[in-house]
């Protein structure tokens, strides 16, 4: 207990030091409170100038996607193009032949039509030679009339009347005659054309065309069967459906390709439109449509209320009961650049409209419907009017 010694001035020196700490911790904490609440008030002024500035709407890209189908059942032989080969018209996209020259001798109470086609012919040809031997017995007969007639003339046992109409009688016969060998000669061709076909069926000394023997490229361009799906439009192939040496029913798809002139296949806008929302919008709105951080571009309404859509689960939002939407049809605008990617079909975008960019109001933003005389014709807008406001009302802007 002795050496125990009390110095207040010491003690008075740990505690302002201990203070001055603690105010320094508090500062901190402050700045950093302060620093926080700021950034959390820039989100929300940002967020609800936002709100106040803009109007967005999701959507997406459309445009026409071009498919390759076949109107009858085929067998693919070869496949020229793949996905992602750009194609010109001309080019070949895959090869193939048709099935029904395979399976329709298959059937066991049937023939193929090439071969009844050639029998008819040749039925029709034999008639009509009997018919062409009969007329030149006939015109043998009249020669023979007409010779007796001159004789009894001269011996004035008749007269003109008779000689006239076995004259008129044997010219009709010689025209008909004439008439049933230019038949018989188209006939004989015919005939001599379907048998060439029936050759080809029977795959000459092979015998009769299997269904195996479709895989035979070989021997199907020899009998000249093999056919050419030709490209009819520039274009980037996006999928090829079916391998080769691959059977192809009617109506399924082969080859899609997407056109480089996206202007032809009808590329635009598509924008959800909630109906509490269409008062942002009108027939002469223009917008800009972002696909992402990098591309974006401008857009016209082209038309309101073309239809109505199911918005897609992942765009509703939990807390709204909004499941359909107005669809607003959007052009884009020309003289942009825009990569080709973005442009392709059912690409997500969002539409954003600027509430106070200076923009025409008129009291015919709509088509108007009256619900006894129909549909008021002055309300309709016609569209090279709505292009001439745009352009002028983007030029003062």
């Amino acid at each position: 207990m002795r050496s125990f010694t009390y110095s207040s001035q010491q003690e008075q020196s740990d505690i302002e030091s201990i203070l001055k700490e603690r105010k320094k911790k508090i500062a901190k904490q402050q700045w950093l409170y302060t620093l926080l609440l700021l950034f959390i008030l820039l989100i929300l002024g940002l967020y609800f100038g936002r709100k106040v500035m803009y109007t967005e709407f999701d959507g997406y890209i459309t445009t026409d996607i071009n498919t390759v189908r076949m109107a009858d059942d085929i067998f693919v032989l070869e496949t020229h193009v793949k996905a992602g080969d750009y194609i010109v018209p001309g080019d070949t996209l895959f090869s193939y032949v048709y099935v029904r020259n395979f399976y329709d001798h298959e059937h066991f109470n049937s023939e193929p039509n090439v071969i009844t086609h050639n029998r008819d012919i040749r039925v029709q040809y034999g008639l009509a030679s009997q018919d062409l031997e009969v007329l030149r017995v006939r015109i043998s007969e009249l020669e023979r009339q007409l010779e007796t007639e001159d004789h009894n003339i001269r011996f004035g046992l008749s007269d003109n009347r008779n000689k006239m109409k076995t004259e008129q009688a044997l010219a009709e016969a010689k025209e008909q005659y004439k008439a049933q060998a230019r038949k018989l000669g188209v006939l004989r061709n015919a005939a001599g054309q379907t048998s060439q076909a029936v050759n080809r069926f029977h795959n000459g000394h092979y015998g009769m065309l299997q269904v195996q023997d479709m895989t035979n490229i070989k021997l199907m361009e020899e009998l000249g069967l093999v056919r050419y799906s030709i490209a009819v439009d520039t274009a980037l192939v996006t999928q090829v459906f079916v391998p080769e040496k691959m059977l192809v029913l009617r109506g399924e798809p082969l080859v899609s390709s997407q056109s480089f002139n996206l202007i032809r296949n009808n590329v635009s806008v598509v924008a959800y439109v909630m109906p509490r929302q269409m008062k942002h919008i009108n027939q002469y709105s223009w917008a800009e449509v972002i696909v992402n951080d990098e591309v974006s571009f401008k857009a016209s309404v082209l038309m309101l209320g073309t239809r109505t859509e199911e918005i897609p689960g992942e765009l509703r939002s939990r807390l709204s009961r909004d499941h359909t939407s107005v669809v607003v049809l959007m052009e884009i605008d020309p003289d942009q650049v825009i990569p080709f990617w973005a442009l392709l079909d059912n690409v997500p975008v969002r539409i954003r409209l600027n509430n106070f960019r200076k923009s025409p109001k008129r009291h015919d933003d709509y088509v108007l419907y009256h619900t006894t005389k129909g549909v008021i014709h002055s309300t309709l807008v016609k569209r090279d009017s709505m292009e001439m406001i745009k352009r002028g009302t983007m030029s003062e802007e």
